[in-house]
């Protein structure tokens, strides 16, 4: 490991947009006044990004304490919406519950808000997280359908009947309530194979059958019946730990494709339908988005040519060290026994996902993805994107030492991004977003 520090990295003109994400537990156990000067301390955040409810993930993930919480060494997602706002009320027929037990009446992004100050240089932008979650109402009619028929615990479909009216509603009356018309909005895609509590669930990737999809797809002219079918011989593909013919066809057949084509489309649908809904309730209401990295983004229903035509901000996560935020790991495990069977497996990963890296699953599991996915995945990012679009780099700030965080900050001010968001305060050490601090000069900003 090189000992990099910040005055090695050359000056790059940011745009006034890095940031750092936060949860309700760190201004509920910690006091909006005290994490707000940690921040302040890092000297170069412009924006803060509240989360606006919670995913079933582990905090931190996927191990370690909370550093600075004097309330909670770890806390766990519970799905729920995290503001003191009646969702059931704006949307009966589809919404997520208040955690009325974590926030006991408090609001958290009030008094985070009033611990920044009118006329502040830090922004807030609540983040929002749209098909992941615990939900409420008619929950059957609006949840993925794995290719088994079996519901997806904890995902709601794009195209389910409910789910626009839910969140261009609730969307609208955030910004009404706290006055903040930017949002960043996140898992706005179909699972991955991580399920709840970081349980590998390999079905859930290949959805959604629900009744609204099996008729988009037969309006499309195509035959769910046989999709359906290919997933099953994938199924039984992996069993025999022939990862290399898996990945031939979900690359080569024609009907896979256009099932993955498919998804992407219904994705930017969905995208396209709510900042069009929302913009004719509020047109200052502003959209961005979170997406996964390039080398994933495609297979999970993320286009980035077609998202950035609506919305000409993005943030994704190329988190190196832990495979672009993809649990490899499980995913290596869940299908590969013993050493000889991972390394085939993992070569095939690389395949499927084009990762050019001449590197070992073993070597993989110690130091992760070469540094270079930082870069490399920016570019792609800049590539695919709608000419103009914003770039923010994710860099893992949690369960890494200060010399990895400057390595990846480093990586994205030297990359085709135009700024970064850290992920995220609460996991971070102190002393780590101090050494930020200190190292990080603010740069001169565009506009």
């Amino acid at each position: 490991m090189s000992n990099l520090t910040m005055d090695q990295i050359e000056t790059k003109e940011g745009i006034g947009l890095a940031g750092i994400h936060i949860h309700s537990h760190d201004v509920l156990d910690e006091g909006a006044e005290n994490v707000i000067a940690h921040i302040r301390n890092m000297k170069h955040i412009d924006v803060v990004y509240p989360e606006v409810n919670a995913i079933f993930e582990r905090n931190p993930n996927p191990t370690g304490v909370l550093p600075h919480n004097p309330v909670h060494s770890h806390v766990f997602g519970n799905g729920l919406f995290q503001l003191q706002l009646e969702m059931a009320k704006l949307s009966p027929k589809l919404y997520q519950p208040i955690d009325k037990v974590t926030l006991l009446d408090r609001d958290y992004l009030k008094e985070f808000k009033e611990a920044v100050g009118m006329g502040s240089d830090i922004r807030i932008v609540p983040k929002i997280n749209l098909l992941n979650g615990e939900f409420a109402g008619e929950t059957l009619l609006n949840r993925v359908v794995n290719y088994r028929g079996e519901p997806v615990q904890h995902w709601i479909c794009p195209n389910g009947p409910h789910v626009l009216e839910m969140w261009s509603k609730t969307i609208a009356a955030i910004t009404e309530t706290y006055g903040l018309n930017t949002h960043m909005i996140d898992h706005i895609r179909y699972p991955d194979w991580t399920g709840t509590d970081g349980q590998f669930q390999p079905d859930q990737l290949f959805s959604c059958f629900c009744p609204q999809c099996v008729k988009i797809m037969s309006d499309k002219g195509m035959k769910s019946d046989q999709v359906i079918a290919q997933m099953a011989e994938i199924e039984l593909l992996l069993l025999d730990k022939k990862y290399d013919t898996v990945v031939s066809l979900l690359l080569e057949s024609p009907l896979l494709q256009q099932w993955i084509r498919f998804r992407q489309d219904q994705v930017s649908r969905f995208i396209e339908r709510l900042i069009s809904e929302v913009k004719q309730i509020n047109p200052t209401i502003e959209l961005w988005l979170d997406l996964w990295p390039p080398a994933y983004a495609w297979m999970l229903g993320q286009d980035y040519s077609r998202l950035t035509k609506v919305s000409q901000m993005l943030k994704h996560f190329p988190y190196h060290k832990l495979g672009g935020g993809a649990d490899v790991q499980s995913l290596i495990r869940g299908f590969a026994d013993t050493t000889a069977e991972r390394e085939q497996a993992f070569t095939a990963f690389k395949r499927l996902f084009a990762l050019p890296y001449n590197q070992t699953y073993s070597d993989f599991v110690a130091n992760g993805f070469p540094i270079s996915f930082v870069r490399e995945q920016n570019q792609a990012a800049r590539l695919l994107s709608h000419p103009n679009t914003v770039i923010h780099s994710g860099v893992q700030i949690w369960n890494i030492s200060s010399d990895d965080v400057i390595e990846a900050t480093r990586e994205a001010k030297l990359s085709v991004a135009d700024d970064w968001i850290y992920y995220c305060y609460g996991w971070a050490e102190l002393d780590c977003l101090r050494e930020l601090g200190k190292k990080i000069e603010a740069q001169p900003r565009k506009g």
